[in-house]
């Protein structure tokens, strides 16, 4: 988890911007992407290596001379958004794909958002949340509602219609044709994201949500269609490069972070404590409530339907006038009057409402609670109303939980990389699975994540990815 200012910042606008109003938006997004996302990668070959991809698709395209920003964000979230003037990716969407090809049908999709100024149509939305939004976007798990309430607002977070998606890998088909790489590599990666994001929701339950760039872009199995659809009609049209350049893109990729940084974001140990070395505090959630960490926040999910969020971030309020002005602000429902609480011997407050959603009677409480400085935790919690009274000790438990700790006492998790090797002719995708450091569904993970049809459509000599 990355750590970041909750506030209330609003960018909405009215749509027919000009284009200094949507850069200036961009700009002023642009660090909040960063402190959301944990920042640049330091890889500087990496890095290049990406913007150099962009720029081939940008010298091609309809706006050559267009000023345009490629940053690689450090985070495991698979993910890559547009926001005027700028386009970004993950490190952990770099992990999913398998070729230069594939990593460049992405970067056209976002740039095709860009082009087509689809984020000016979401700035007319982005002030379009309120408690309905959130609390039914938590109990269904979308991404809208599992943001913290002060970052409801961000355009980045907000999603794309159906239409400016097709549009997009419209675009983004086109430019890979004409930068010479192989049309075909969006749609295979599409089939990837799509393969992977099952795997990912069957070991994680029925109710998990989906990766953040299957939330922020719909996915589905007609936009892979349309998208070979596409690739095909062009190639009928006249001759297309096969380039998928995949040997330089595995050699770029071999000794990637995989996954979270347990120093840098924290981690999960035995689903239900989350300890951040880096920030020096921990906490446990209730027995039947089960944490994931993500980019922004710790998440947690009890199977009866209960939410929890927890985030922080600066401010000079006291948690009471943060939880009435900014958090009740944001979720369009009061928390006020904020009582006084002391946790671990610090300051802090509670606010506590109940509110209507097409789900039945929800209650909404925010703990914040002051730590160093400026530095204030938050701890969101919706509960069903029916099961609120049963769960609050549990509640008020986990809040309580909240501690300082030596880093230097904990035993902290290996960090996870991608290891590039060659098939031997022995191997089989089941031998190489069984090395790799995937918790569940190793076969599975080991097929998907390397694009592979099935574990026989492996060869000797062939380049593949094991986590490790």
């Amino acid at each position: 988890m990355a750590l970041s200012v909750a506030s209330c910042a609003s960018t909405g606008g009215p749509l027919g911007l000009s284009r200094e109003q949507e850069k200036a938006i961009g700009e002023q997004q642009h660090p909040a992407i960063l402190a959301e996302f944990g920042g640049e990668i330091e890889d500087a070959a990496l890095k290049a290596y990406v913007d150099g991809v962009a720029r081939r698709l940008i010298a091609v395209g309809d706006q050559p001379n267009e000023p345009i920003v490629v940053t690689t964000l450090d985070s495991p979230v698979v993910n890559a958004f547009a926001l005027p003037g700028h386009v970004y990716i993950t490190r952990g969407l770099l992990s999913l794909a398998n070729s230069e090809a594939e990593l460049a049908g992405v970067l056209g999709h976002e740039l095709g958002h860009v082009y087509a100024r689809h984020t000016a149509e979401r700035v007319s939305r982005s002030n379009m949340t309120g408690i309905g939004a959130v609390l039914v976007g938590i109990l269904t798990g979308s991404q809208e509602g599992m943001q913290l309430a002060g970052q409801l607002g961000q355009l980045y977070l907000l999603k794309y219609s159906r239409g400016q998606e097709y549009e997009s890998d419209l675009i983004g088909v086109r430019l890979l044709a004409k930068g010479n790489y192989d049309p075909t590599a969006q749609a295979d990666f599409l089939n990837t994201l799509g393969r992977w994001t099952d795997i990912e929701m069957k070991a994680a339950g029925v109710n998990s949500r989906p990766p953040e760039f299957l939330s922020t872009h719909p996915n589905s199995a007609d936009r892979v269609r349309r998208a070979a659809a596409e690739a095909n009609a062009i190639a009928q049209a006249g001759a297309v490069s096969s380039d998928r350049s995949r040997a330089k893109y595995m050699e770029m990729i071999d000794g990637l972070l995989y996954g979270d940084d347990p120093v840098k974001q924290g981690f999960i140990r035995n689903g239900s404590e989350f300890i951040h070395p880096g920030m020096k505090l921990a906490f446990n959630a209730p027995k039947d409530v089960k944490l994931t960490n993500t980019t922004s926040a710790v998440v947690g999910r009890s199977q009866s339907g209960a939410q929890m969020q927890f985030t922080g971030g600066a401010s000079q309020q006291t948690p009471a006038q943060i939880i009435e002005n900014d958090i009740s602000k944001s979720l369009g429902v009061s928390l006020a009057p904020a009582r006084n609480i002391t946790v671990n011997g610090r300051q802090g407050a509670v606010g506590a409402a109940r509110a209507n959603t097409q789900s039945g009677p929800v209650d909404v409480q925010a703990f914040v609670i002051r730590w160093e400085g400026t530095t204030n935790y938050i701890f969101l919690w919706l509960t069903p109303a029916n099961l609120t009274a049963s769960m609050q000790k549990g509640i008020n438990d986990s809040v309580a939980s909240l501690r300082a700790i030596d880093p230097s006492s904990v035993s902290i998790p290996p960090v996870q990389r991608i290891n590039v090797v060659s098939v031997g002719t022995r191997d089989t995708a089941a031998a190489l699975a069984a090395k790799t450091s995937f918790e569940n569904a190793k076969d599975d993970r080991f097929v998907v994540i390397n694009g592979l049809l099935g574990p026989t459509d492996l060869r000797a000599g062939q380049s593949v990815k094991l986590v490790q």
